[in-house]
């Protein structure tokens, strides 16, 4: 299934027993079996919902100013994304894609 990321926002953490939907790298996961991680009041709420890509490149739980999203992640972030991405690809069931998702805005 092709998702855009309007689409997402409806999986957040406001649903306490629905999906969590969050996209990383292009690819869409249903997080729920780690809602309390992801859920209300979870260390990575933020991510529910969202394209999680630059919050796990980064390591950062704040969202970026418009400017900061301008700048490519550097070696070091890429290499945090690709860790991220395959512990959350190994435990969570990948339910999509993300619609317009660019790979070489993260490719090593």
């Amino acid at each position: 299934e092709v998702w855009q990321e309007e689409e997402l926002n409806a999986y957040d953490v406001t649903d306490e027993k629905g999906p969590i939907l969050m996209s990383v790298k292009g690819d869409v996961f249903n997080v729920w079996k780690g809602r309390n991680f992801y859920g209300p009041g979870g260390e990575y709420h933020i991510m529910g919902g969202k394209d999680a890509t630059r919050f796990l490149a980064k390591n950062r739980l704040e969202e970026e100013s418009d400017d900061e999203r301008k700048v490519e992640l550097n070696i070091a972030e890429r290499a945090s994304l690709e860790a991220w991405y395959w512990t959350i690809k190994n435990k969570y069931q990948q339910v999509g894609r993300l619609e317009g998702y660019d790979p070489k805005s993260t490719e090593m």
